[in-house]
């Protein structure tokens, strides 16, 4: 990171506050703490009577992250914005861009803010610490994929006739698709599945062994969302929650990497329209 290449959004009640070279609020050498790595919370237990032992907890523990900056003008504005913004009740946001990447967190703040200054001659030294109970950075945007292939209908040898016109494919409805995750991590996932055209009869989605379906009939026109993202997990049809899915199905996540996803249905797989929205996170900057 050069020191021309930084900028990061703190976002709290409305307010937004610019860290970077192009605000009066410059990162300080050594500024940034937790941005890259948080720490692992791993611990094992011993056999009764073999040897060694196994693990009994490993997970990503929560993230603390700081952030020192001088006040090129030592306002009592800015002053008063900081500390207002510095509010632990209220859920915020930092909008990180480094190293060539932009990602966001959402963070609490931790600790009250800093302000330091040795003389009065010299720039106010400000530090912003902040929890991070979701642990991950995240894309600053959503990712969206609607299952389509495209059907050429050109043949060959072509004749094309005067004002005959041309065209060159159809777009038809696929059931299966290979998804890109590029985050780090697995990450949760929301399949939409629409009927056009027809019923659809106790449609499905299904992902490495694990299968989610639902005993329902989407009549056309219907939608059904699977939000599979964590700590959420439910069934909407037409935006109406249900409880619908069967003893076998479970709520999966997206793995890191490539997945195929399929759609499955009883009856009415030519009516099926589907995407899938994701958001990947990364382990750190």
């Amino acid at each position: 990171m050069t020191k021309k290449d930084y900028k990061i959004l703190f976002r709290s009640k409305e307010k937004v506050l610019e860290i970077s070279p192009a605000s009066v609020c410059h990162l300080v050498e050594g500024g940034l703490s937790g941005f890259d790595c948080t720490f692992f919370d791993v611990a094992t237990k011993s056999y009764s009577s073999a040897h060694g032992g196994y693990a009994a907890r490993r997970r990503f523990g929560e993230r603390t992250l700081s952030v020192t900056f001088e006040l090129e003008e030592s306002t009592d504005d800015i002053r008063r914005q900081i500390i207002s913004m510095m509010d632990p009740t209220v859920d915020c946001v930092l909008d990180v861009y480094l190293y060539g990447k932009r990602r966001v967190i959402d963070v609490i703040p931790y600790e009250e803010a800093r302000f330091e200054r040795g003389t009065f001659f010299d720039m106010t030294e400000v530090t912003l610490t902040f929890m991070a109970p979701g642990v991950f950075f995240c894309s600053p945007e959503e990712k969206n994929i609607s299952f389509a292939t495209t059907v050429p209908l050109f043949t060959f040898p072509m004749n094309l006739m005067k004002d005959a016109g041309t065209v060159t494919g159809i777009k038809m409805s696929s059931t299966s698709a290979v998804i890109d995750n590029d985050g780090d991590g697995e990450c949760g996932i929301t399949v939409t599945i629409r009927a056009k055209g027809g019923s659809v009869v106790n449609p499905a989605v299904s992902m490495g062994g694990k299968k989610i379906r639902c005993l329902l009939t989407l009549s056309d026109g219907d939608v059904l969302i699977i939000d599979g993202r964590s700590r959420i997990k439910k069934l909407y049809k037409n935006g109406e929650s249900v409880f619908c899915f069967d003893k076998d199905s479970v709520f999966f996540s997206l793995p890191a990497g490539k997945s195929t996803l399929n759609a499955l249905c009883d009856s009415g797989s030519e009516y099926i329209e589907i995407s899938v929205k994701f958001t990947p996170v990364y382990f750190g900057m």
